[in-house]
């Protein structure tokens, strides 16, 4: 997968410097490939122009170029909100842009005419009318619930609502959504906890990495492709802002060597072995009940994941409060279920609905099949 960012280039660009305004520091007017002043309110470095025939047929040679050459994947295009010549704010560059949608149309058919199978993500978060009418010509776009896992990180029961990760929640197709808890342009989970945790979340390490592994629960459970930044998976608490937005940060590979960090590494890999050698519970035939808005706070938060014909089944069960609770469950069948976290562990289901303790910040995690 590459990170592709067409909306723009640095003052180095050959583009760039042929056709450049000494004086104002800018591209000249009769640049053929770039605007001199961004027409959206997300200019980074200089604009392209991708109503520019010119640009257009580049940006399609060196997508050819990339899966010829390299045989990669797909892409992710950056800050795809900003392909567009319509003059546009903070408030209306999200509005419906169907030259926008052409531009991105285009550039689609020109990597699937290549390579049929290959990836296509945009960094949108556009009108929903035009994300769903990307989505149905084979993109993905983002979704970012950062705030909402932030929250249920944190302790808090505002704005904790998971229901926004899960793609039938929107009007577009079964798994078009990249759902993300972290991200390069946000803020880290397990700082947030440090800074403004509620009680125990904000000094207990044990706690705070016992509740990221609650969130990583209901996270990958969830059918539909999941983003991960790097080192989440070990609750790095280091602010985005340190030495800088885009700065360097420290690289925390001794994390491992902490008991609790590592309990939530192996969480992680747990989680995503599931959706690797499970694969039929991920599919658009899957379903998923979930119940976990600001309702399903202080007495638990549930999720039910079928494949299609249900023989393989999960319940999750999360506690996100700082006091342990005892829950009524609903299991969609009796008999045998495995504690999923701990293969050694069996639980016999005598009724549909059966009474389970959940600890403090912690989650248990039950599947009709042997992990």
């Amino acid at each position: 997968m590459v990170i592709s960012r067409y909306k723009h280039a640095t003052a180095n660009h050959p583009f760039v410097r042929l056709y450049w305004n000494s004086a104002n520091n800018k591209t000249a007017p009769n640049n053929p490939w770039f605007n001199v002043d961004a027409p959206h309110p997300y200019s980074v470095f200089h604009d392209f122009n991708h109503e520019s025939s010119l640009v257009r047929t580049f940006v399609k040679r060196n997508l050819k170029f990339l899966l010829e050459e390299y045989r990669i994947d797909g892409f992710r295009f950056d800050l795809t909100k900003g392909f567009t010549q319509k003059q546009t704010t903070e408030a209306t560059a999200g509005n419906y842009d169907d030259s926008r949608i052409a531009i991105l149309k285009d550039y689609n058919a020109a990597i699937k005419s290549v390579k049929p199978d290959a990836y296509v993500i945009l960094e949108h978060f556009c009108d929903d009318k035009e994300e769903s009418e990307l989505a149905n010509n084979g993109m993905m776009v983002w979704r970012n619930m950062n705030w909402n896992y932030c929250q249920s990180a944190m302790g808090w029961k505002d704005g904790s609502d998971f229901s926004g990760t899960y793609y039938s929640t929107s009007s577009r197709p079964a798994n078009s959504l990249v759902s993300y808890m972290e991200s390069h342009d946000e803020e880290r989970a397990a700082y947030k906890q440090i800074q403004w945790g509620n009680g125990m979340l904000k000094t207990d390490l044990t706690a705070r990495m016992s509740q990221l592994s609650a969130n990583a629960a209901f996270f990958f459970t969830v059918p539909g492709p999941k983003m991960i930044w790097q080192f989440g998976e070990m609750g790095f608490d280091i602010s985005i802002e340190e030495n800088g937005r885009t700065g360097r940060k420290p690289i925390k590979w001794d994390y491992l060597d902490v008991p609790q960090r590592k309990e939530l590494h192996d969480t992680y890999t747990k989680l995503i072995t599931l959706r690797m050698d499970h694969p039929e519970m991920f599919t658009s035939t899957a379903t998923l009940q979930w119940k976990v808005n600001e309702t399903y706070w202080e007495n638990g938060r549930f999720l039910t994941l079928s494949d299609a014909n249900r023989t393989k089944q999960v319940v999750v069960i999360g506690n996100f409060t700082n006091t342990a609770i005892t829950t009524n469950a609903t299991f969609p069948k009796t008999g045998i279920w495995y504690n999923y976290m701990n293969s050694s562990e069996t639980l016999e289901v005598s009724s549909t609905t059966m009474s389970i303790t959940i600890p403090a910040n912690n989650f248990k995690m039950f599947s009709t099949f042997q992990p």
